[in-house]
């Protein structure tokens, strides 16, 4: 009995609690290594492909994540000038950065807090948003949304609650390849660390094309159009409102005006490109 204790004794052996957690470690640490390694090598034997010029970039080339190259990047931001904090207009010389200076925003009743963009609509900012409405633009899409993404992440003082997308309404999405405003949605809330809310907002009706009316067709035309999808709370809720062209602001207003009444404390807008054509 003695010996067979003895036996059974030698064969229980208490496994050291610190030893497998410390070897999964070090296996992360290698896995890591080794795909960093592997994907440096592969930059440098494919270089990314610049998703607005498709020039071949240099591995170090353009912002983490954001498939853009340096020049194009720089092209795209344009010069900074001063602009409107609320609209994101660009401002005459002289004018402070606020809504009472501002000569756009002045007088009228502006029911977002807040508008971001990349830049003004021209130039090199132009093509990109033209690019992005073809069917093959989606990559481009993904990239701009990044680079907005990237811009929001250094202004945004608090996470938004719900980031959204102006809604098209479903029969334009039929005869649509692409949907700039959703892809640019799944691209922001990645970067800014928040899920987009896709469903909450919903196209009631059909609209005009916004391009094609003038300031006061415009207002008309989104009048009553969106709505807040049942089954969301939004009761005190910061809204981050993504679309790719800011013109007069007219689908904005009225997309926060509905969310205000539904409860949401503030909206703010973030657009690729703020045009300056006619708002009044």
């Amino acid at each position: 009995m003695d010996h067979e204790k003895s036996v059974a004794n030698r064969d229980v052996r208490v496994p050291t609690p610190s030893r497998r957690p410390v070897q999964a470690q070090g296996s992360r640490r290698r896995v890591s290594v080794m795909q960093t390694i592997c994907g440096r090598a592969a930059n440098l034997l494919f270089p990314p492909i610049c998703a607005l010029c498709a020039i071949p970039s240099e591995p170090d080339d353009g912002i983490v994540g954001i498939n853009l190259c340096n020049r194009c990047i720089c092209d795209l931001k344009g010069t900074g000038f001063p602009v409107c904090k609320k609209c994101a207009r660009p401002l005459p010389k002289g004018i402070a950065d606020d809504a009472d200076d501002c000569p756009n925003c002045r007088g009228k009743r502006v029911r977002f807090d807040r508008t971001y963009a990349i830049g003004v609509y021209g130039g090199v900012l132009r093509e990109a948003v033209l690019q992005m409405k073809q069917a093959t633009g989606e990559p481009l899409t993904l990239a701009m949304g990044c680079l907005l993404g990237e811009h929001l992440s250094n202004k945004l003082a608090v996470a938004p609650t719900h980031v959204v997308a102006v809604p098209t309404h479903w029969t334009r999405r039929l005869k649509r390849d692409v949907n700039c405003a959703e892809i640019l949605l799944e691209a922001v809330a990645a970067k800014i660390g928040v899920r987009g809310s896709g469903r909450l907002l919903r196209c009631r009706r059909n609209t005009s094309k916004q391009g094609t009316l003038l300031p006061h067709e415009r207002r008309a035309n989104v009048r009553g159009a969106y709505r807040v999808s049942t089954g969301y709370v939004i009761s005190g809720a910061k809204v981050l409102v993504i679309d790719d062209v800011m013109t007069t602001g007219a689908t904005a207003n009225e997309i926060a005006k509905i969310l205000r009444r539904a409860g949401a404390a503030s909206v703010e807008v973030a657009v690729v490109a703020r045009g300056i054509g006619f708002d009044s």
